[in-house]
This record gives structure tokens, C-alpha cells and sequence, in this order.
């Protein structure tokens, strides 16, 4: 048996772990990138359409429970670009109302998914302009069990310019809610990669292939009957309860004009008996040049909060493309800032294998 999980930002109390994370509810074919043509003025996708309209929601996990958790929702806050200025501020107070100078860019609406109602944001207006090609980042700040919290998604800006492509993945669960987690065991996430340029989808000249991050890198994802299910010329991938143990990374890929393109997507489950400790010294993501990040992870029994024996542990360090920079097995890892910083950040993949 083995157990996963991917380091995140963090808080610590009461033994408990909270993992913030932004969940994204896209429509069908727009992604969490804004194009903005300077010949025409023209926005790709065009925010101000209601078929194109992204809604952010908060999705924060606690180790203590296995589950994601609802913040408190009289006391949120969400902010553009920067969570510690009151002029940042896209509520006029909160828990409340979008604030006057947002209201043509954001409104304020909730998201239900696995029977619990999220506080969300939805997107109405444009981020790209001629004057603002800068990456829009939104973030979220409440109070979780007792914890204040601070998550962030990123829209990115960019210029069209010429051929801009980039992988879309939409995710879905049985319901054919956007979800990313599976929440009991006969559950079912169905991905679909779609191959976009400039925001606008288009056709892939070449084949379209899936792979799952492991101790070992990323290994070619096959068609398996109840597992990981293939279909749509491969472009989506049906992933049931035993292909996601802990928190799995899948990327799907495609040859496009000769040039392979690539594009990660984190999934979880909710309901293992054990789960991963990650030990981690610092309590934030967040790795200056000078900064040494060492982890010391545990396996700990859900139901009892009891350290379990008998487990060891891989260590791999992957760029945000899936590449492999370094792996390392034992009782903990050792991060240096320099390491973060020339990948441009890393994702800490750790796992647990049951002697």
C-alpha cells in the first residue's frame, strides 16, 4: 500500500494541518489564462460573456478530518494582487458585498460541490488590458477551524502575439460538477485536455497522451478497466478510487507541429485511513534564495491521530512542467532556497510505502 501527498502552504495547530488551495470552476473551453490582442482590443476569453465567466472558490483541507473544510462565512475577505492592502479589498467589508470600484469585475456567489456550499468569486469583467498586462492573482482570507488562512489563484495575462499554446484540462466528477477530488469509493474525476492557442481551441496536429507522477518519474498512464480509463482519442482520461491515493499528479501531453506541450493537474481522495504528516520546518511555501526547508513526514492514522511504524518514504522534487529534479529516499529532505529558485518553484512529491 501507498500513501501520497504534494507540499503546499501550510498551518499548523492542535496537531491539525490545514492545506490552502483556490479551486477554479471553468467553462467548457475557457482556461485560467487572458489574451489580449493589441490590434483588435480584444479579450480571449471574454470575461464580460456570461458563457465565459471562471468562479473561484476556496478549497482548504484538514488533515485532522480528511476532508475539505468551510470557512467561516461571515469574516472572508478576498483581495486582487495583494492580500494586506485595505485599497486591494474586492468586498467593502467582510463577508459582504462587492465593493463599488470592483462591481463591473467581480460578484460575489457561492459553489456546492460534494454537499458543501463554498463562498466563491465569480469573474465578470476583463483583467487584460492595454495598460494592465501584468498576472491577475486573487486571493482568499478566512478563518478555518480556528485558523486564518490565505489562498491565491492566478489568472495570467498575456499579449497575442503570434502562436500561444497551452494545455487546457477540465475536470469533472461523476455529476459532472468541477471537482477534483474523489470523495468515496465508487467515485469517478473524468479530465479532458483540450490543446489551446491564444486562449481559442484548436485542433492537435499530433497524438495526445497521459502520465501520473511516481517515485520513479512520470510513467505513461494505459487504458485499465475500473482504473484509469482512456477515451476521446486520449485527450480524457476517467480516473477512479484506486488510481488516486492521497494526492496524485496526472499530466496530459500532445504533439502539436512537432513541439510536445504538457500540463499538470493535482487530484485527491478524501477518505484513506492513513494520511502523510509532511513534517515540513517552515510554515509557509514561500522559500527565499538563503532559506533550507528540511521534511520530516510521519504516517498518521486518521481516526486516532496515532503515528504509525513500519512505513518509509520517497522524496522527488519536480519542476511545474512534471520533470524530475532530484528524488531521495530516508526519513527526511533537505530544500535549499537556490534549489527553488532556478526552477522558478518546485512541487515536493512525497510518498509512503508500507514495508
Amino acid at each position: 500500500m501507498d500513501i501520497s501527498a504534494i507540499d503546499t502552504l501550510e498551518a499548523i495547530v492542535d496537531g491539525d494541518t490545514i492545506v490552502p488551495g483556490m479551486n477554479f470552476v471553468l467553462p467548457a473551453g475557457v482556461g485560467k489564462t487572458q489574451y489580449f490582442n493589441p490590434s483588435t482590443g480584444q479579450c480571449t476569453p471574454d470575461y464580460t460573456k456570461a458563457a465565459n465567466q471562471p468562479t473561484l472558490y476556496p478549497a482548504c483541507y484538514s488533515s485532522n478530518l480528511g476532508s475539505f473544510v468551510l470557512p467561516d462565512m461571515n469574516s472572508f475577505m478576498w483581495y486582487l494582487n495583494d492580500p494586506g492592502s485595505a485599497s486591494a479589498q474586492i468586498l467593502a467589508a467582510p463577508g459582504g458585498a462587492v465593493a463599488a470600484k470592483f462591481a463591473t469585475k467581480f460578484q460575489k456567489t457561492t459553489y456546492t460541490v460534494n454537499n458543501k456550499t463554498y463562498p466563491a468569486l465569480k469573474i465578470i469583467g476583463n483583467l487584460a488590458s492595454a495598460g494592465s498586462l501584468n498576472d491577475a492573482v486573487i486571493y482568499f482570507k478566512g478563518t478555518f477551524n480556528g485558523m486564518e488562512v490565505t489562498c491565491h489563484g492566478d489568472i495570467g495575462v498575456k499579449e497575442s502575439v503570434g502562436n500561444l499554446f497551452d494545455i487546457l484540462i477540465n475536470c469533472v466528477n461523476e455529476d459532472g460538477v468541477n471537482d477534483t477530488v474523489i470523495d468515496n469509493d465508487s467515485e469517478y474525476l473524468v479530465l479532458t485536455a483540450s490543446l489551446q492557442d491564444s486562449g481559442a481551441t484548436v485542433q492537435a496536429s499530433g497524438a495526445w497522451s497521459w502520465l501520473r507522477a511516481t517515485a520513479a518519474g512520470l510513467v505513461a498512464v494505459t487504458h485499465t478497466a475500473g482504473v484509469t480509463e482512456l477515451s476521446n482519442g486520449n485527450r480524457t482520461l476517467k480516473l477512479y478510487d484506486p488510481a488516486v491515493e492521497g494526492t496524485e499528479e496526472y499530466f496530459a501531453s500532445v504533439v502539436h507541429n512537432s513541439v510536445t506541450h504538457r500540463k499538470g493537474i493535482q487530484v485527491s481522495d478524501t477518505h484513506d485511513p492513513f494520511y502523510i504528516n509532511i513534517g515540513r520546518s517552515t510554515p509557509s511555501n514561500m522559500v527565499k534564495e538563503g532559506d533550507t526547508v528540511v521534511y520530516r513526514p510521519s504516517v498518521l492514522a486518521r481516526s486516532s491521530r496515532a503515528v504509525q511504524t513500519g512505513w518509509s518514504f520517497t522524496f522527488t522534487l519536480r519542476d511545474h512542467n512534471g520533470n524530475t529534479v532530484k528524488t531521495a529516499t530516508g526519513t527526511s529532505l533537505t530544500v535549499t532556497g537556490t534549489e527553488v529558485m532556478e526552477k522558478g518553484g518546485l512541487n515536493v512529491h512525497i510518498i509512503a510505502m508500507k514495508s
